[in-house]
């Protein structure tokens, strides 16, 4: 979950729409540094599947007025039944809370 929040928060444009993430790789690009902020934790790979279904399912999410929508229960079921990957209701949880953390950066 650490690493989807910096994830999250790397992507997060600004009012220009430039990503957190573009201007820290500039900074490095004209400093030949790189940033403290572009290094976070390690994906964890044992969850890359979640990782991958969040991302997918993500994609397709519906857009409110100024924001996107929370990812819904039936709009994972609706992934896991096109796709025929199964994911038990742990995964599904994780899936939810992925989009929880999503949610508050794009929010906060």
């Amino acid at each position: 979950m650490e690493y989807a929040e910096h994830e999250f928060s790397l992507n997060k444009s600004d009012d220009g729409n430039i990503s957190r993430r573009q201007h820290l790789e500039q900074v490095e690009k004209q400093t030949g540094r790189k940033p403290k902020e572009l290094d976070g934790p390690k994906f964890p790979y044992l969850m890359s599947y979640v990782w991958t279904a969040f991302l997918h399912i993500s994609g397709s999410r519906s857009m409110g007025f100024n924001s996107p929508n929370a990812i819904t229960y039936q709009e994972i079921q609706s992934w896991v039944e096109l796709t025929q990957t199964p994911l038990d209701a742990r995964e599904v949880e994780a899936v939810k809370y992925l989009d929880t953390i999503f949610m508050r950066s794009m929010n906060g």
